[in-house]
C-alpha cells in the first residue's frame, strides 16, 4: 500500500507528455485521488476489523465465570478433549452416568428427548461415564441415540465439579460456566425439562 502512490505516479508520467505548466496541477489532482483511494481502503480495513471483533465478542471468545469447572478428559474415540471447547462458550448440561447404573439408564431417554428439544437454543450435553469401559459406553450410546458429546471420567474430572457422590448427577452451566442447577440422582422428564428451560432463559 505504501508504494502504490509512487508506482501510479511513475506510470502516468511516462504515458502522458505533460507540459511544465500542466504537471503541477495534474500531480495535485493525482495525489488527491490516491489519497481518497487510500482513505476508503483504510476505512474498509477498519470496518472489517470492527466486524471481526464483534463476531468474536458475540460467540467466539472464551468467557469463563471464576467458578466455572475446567478439565481435560478422553472421549470415546480416545481423543483428549478440553472443557473449554464448550464451557464458557455456550450453555452446557453435564451428566455423570454409567452403563452399569439402572437409574442412569432410566434417565437417558429423557435426556435424548430434551436434547432434541433444546439443542436449537445452543444447549450442549456432555455425558461423562464413570467406572465404565469405552466399548460398553460406545455400544450403549449407539443403541440409544445419544448424539451428544461422550467423555470418560476419572477423579481429576469429578474433582473439577466438587465431590460427585452418586450417579446420575446432572449439572447445568450457563454460557459463562456458572452453575445454576444440580441434581443428584434420577429426575423425571418434567423436572429435567424445567432445568433446561431455566438454562435456555439464561442465554
Amino acid at each position: 500500500m505504501t508504494h502504490l502512490p509512487d508506482n501510479r505516479h511513475s506510470s502516468r508520467s511516462r504515458a502522458l507528455p505533460f507540459s511544465r505548466v500542466v504537471w503541477p496541477v495534474a500531480g495535485l489532482l493525482l495525489g488527491a485521488l490516491l489519497l481518497a483511494l487510500v482513505s476508503c481502503s483504510g476505512g474498509g480495513d477498519a470496518n472489517a476489523s470492527n466486524q471481526n471483533h464483534a463476531n468474536q465478542s458475540s460467540g467466539g471468545e472464551l468467557t469463563l465465570d471464576p467458578s466455572a469447572p475446567t478439565f481435560a478428559a478422553f472421549d470415546t474415540r480416545n481423543q483428549v478433549r478440553q472443557s473449554t471447547e464448550w464451557i464458557g462458550r455456550q450453555p452446557v448440561v453435564i451428566n455423570f452416568w454409567g452403563t452399569w447404573c439402572p437409574p442412569c439408564r432410566k434417565e437417558i431417554p429423557y435426556l435424548v428427548q430434551l436434547y432434541d428439544e433444546f439443542n436449537d437454543y445452543g444447549i450442549e450435553i456432555v455425558s461423562i461415564a464413570l467406572n465404565d469401559q469405552v466399548g460398553r459406553v460406545n455400544d450403549y450410546v449407539a443403541a440409544n441415540n445419544m448424539s451428544w458429546i461422550q467423555l470418560m471420567g476419572d477423579e481429576d474430572v469429578t474433582g473439577a465439579f466438587g465431590e460427585i457422590r452418586a450417579v446420575p448427577t446432572t449439572i447445568f452451566l450457563d454460557a459463562t460456566g456458572k452453575e445454576i442447577e444440580r441434581f443428584r440422582g434420577l429426575r423425571d422428564y418434567n423436572t429435567l425439562k424445567s432445568a433446561f428451560e431455566k438454562l435456555a432463559a439464561s442465554t
